[in-house]
């Protein structure tokens, strides 16, 4: 297809806008430490149990969560023995990851590229595994709410990654259809997402927790981070910029 037909782009959030590991460690910590009341070692266990690598302070890709929601999380948390259980650990949840995006570490550059694509004409939303309330706490911290006119998160009611509903109800919300939107994310969920939901394009990239491996089989481009997407735009390449 021409790139010219794509007219709207759906943006992951975490490890696409922002930073993965300097933005969640604070909070991931934080949250076990509140969903074991303490207890060091259960925290550290949770947390290893769900896919974040103590040493290096990382998360794994595809990971409950790298990839998952707060419910997800809790779920698992509470199968491994969380002493916060059910509603309660979801509330906690919700709240420290929404405080967290006080203060999330951006990509460098994006409010340039941002400004940048809303200028070119292209409709931008963002479709995150994190709560919509989160979601809108970070684009009013880094002063970019004003370019997205379509935001959701697990609990807007539109199912979850890697399900088409979210990318479907951007093109519903802005009257677009789906081979006219570019998927744009960290992990092999947005990409599958893009794919279920017949996007137009699917461009992974490397400022989250996945590799170029974890996602060059299921992008049609993978980029070293979002500032190069006017790249893909142009012209389509398997290969990272």
């Amino acid at each position: 297809m021409a790139h010219s037909d794509i007219k709207g782009i759906l943006f992951d959030k975490d490890g696409t806008l922002l930073n993965f590991d300097e933005s969640w460690r604070p909070a991931l910590l934080r949250a076990s430490n509140e969903a074991a009341k303490g207890d060091e070692k259960l925290a550290a266990a949770l947390l290893h149990a769900t896919g974040y690598d103590s040493e290096t302070g990382s998360v794994l890709s595809g990971s409950i969560i790298g990839a998952g929601n707060t419910q997800d999380i809790a779920r698992a948390w509470d199968e491994y023995g969380s002493h916060l259980k059910g509603d309660e650990l979801i509330m906690v949840l919700d709240r420290i990851f929404g405080a967290a995006m006080e203060d999330a570490v951006p990509v460098d550059g994006l409010e340039q590229t941002v400004k940048s694509l809303f200028d070119a004409g292209y409709v931008l939303g963002v479709a995150s595994s994190d709560s919509e309330a989160a979601i809108r706490i970070f684009l009013k911290t880094v002063g970019l709410s004003e370019f997205f006119s379509f935001v959701v998160g697990y609990d807007s009611g539109y199912g979850h990654k890697p399900e088409p509903g979210m990318l479907q109800a951007f093109c519903s919300d802005r009257s677009l259809a789906p081979h006219e939107v570019v998927m744009v994310g960290d992990n092999p969920q947005d990409m599958k997402m893009g794919k279920s939901a017949g996007a137009g394009l699917r461009v992974g990239v490397l400022t989250g927790n996945s590799s170029e491996v974890d996602l060059a089989p299921l992008a049609d481009a993978v980029l070293n981070d979002v500032t190069h997407l006017s790249t893909v735009l142009n012209r389509q390449s398997t290969r990272t910029f």
